[in-house]
């Protein structure tokens, strides 16, 4: 199921989402490292990552729309791509939620979770999105060859 927003046959959102994940979860490290340090400049630092984060991830997320709404078909995949959806959704809620309360002075103690279960539903929504690619072969083209490891997909 070859993805429908791509450049040059190659899947536009598997090459954007890294931006988010590094920014989101470099936010959630930052921000424990704010916490036991007491030290505002890592909290500031956390801030800036998470809203890099969240502006990034709306960039990955629109062509990954369009593939949801295009290429992905009924059945399994369809479910997997909706939980994804639903995962990385959660974990963004999340990391809005905590860059809102930080603007009304919500301790540190509450951002911190709040991203930190951002970033477990953010882990979960990309295994689910290596699950898209690797099970479902959902944004690969057919019969393409990947050199030393055969053929990427039968579908």
């Amino acid at each position: 199921m070859k993805s429908t927003a791509r450049i040059a046959e190659h899947p536009i959102h598997p090459m954007l989402i890294p931006y988010p994940f590094a920014f989101l979860s470099g936010a959630l490290a930052f921000r424990m490292l704010a916490s036991a340090r007491h030290d505002a400049t890592f909290a500031r630092t956390a801030d800036h990552l998470r809203t890099a984060g969240l502006a990034t991830a709306v960039l990955a997320a629109a062509p990954g729309i369009v593939d949801y709404l295009t290429a992905v078909p009924d059945g399994p995949p369809r479910r997997t791509a909706t939980s994804h959806v639903i995962a990385n959704s959660t974990a963004l809620l999340c990391f809005a939620a905590a860059a809102i309360g930080g603007q009304r002075g919500t301790e540190d103690r509450q951002s911190l979770a709040l991203e930190a279960i951002g970033t477990a539903f953010l882990s979960l929504g990309g295994w689910l999105g290596g699950k898209l690619t690797y099970h479902h072969h959902v944004g690969v083209v057919e019969g393409a060859e990947s050199g030393a490891y055969g053929r990427i997909a039968d579908a």
